[in-house]
């Protein structure tokens, strides 16, 4: 059975805030729940910057997704960035997070976005092959960021 995609609302905000702490314990993020706590409700009071997702199977949340809208002219206007997606390690393996990405596709084709990125960890192998799968290619370019705040 296709998993199902639940839009975050204030009603998921401790379960979105649950998955992002296990997400980042997985990938070593530093955690801070007043920080996430904050942007979330950021993104849930202004739907034109991206949404919050909650991926259910059958009848349990198993991840997240988190989508940030911006325009980039290099892609010709809209373009987002998969921030975040996670999913327990008892869902991996079995399609759901191919699932999910074709949802996150149409659904961003539909708002006429042009573009789709994402970072992964580099030393992330069985996540690097699986956006490679998925038709993810990697650039030269590195991230850069700086916290102004």
């Amino acid at each position: 059975m296709p998993p199902t995609f639940v839009r975050v609302d204030e009603s998921h905000l401790e379960a979105l805030v649950a998955f992002v702490a296990k997400y980042y314990a997985f990938d070593g993020i530093a955690f801070d729940a007043s920080a996430v706590g904050r942007g979330a409700r950021e993104l849930l009071a202004s739907p034109h910057l991206g949404s919050a997702w909650l991926i259910r199977d059958g009848g349990r949340f198993v991840g997240h997704f988190v989508v940030a809208l911006a325009i980039d002219l290099e892609f010709g206007g809209r373009q987002a960035t998969l921030t975040e997606l996670y999913l327990d390690e008892d869902a991996r393996g079995r399609g759901l997070g191919t699932a999910t990405l074709r949802f996150i596709e149409g659904m961003l084709r539909d708002l006429g976005v042009h573009a789709l990125e994402l970072q992964v960890e580099q030393d992330n192998a069985e996540a690097r092959a699986f956006y490679a799968r998925n038709g993810f290619e990697a650039h030269t370019r590195i991230p850069l960021s700086k916290r102004l705040g």
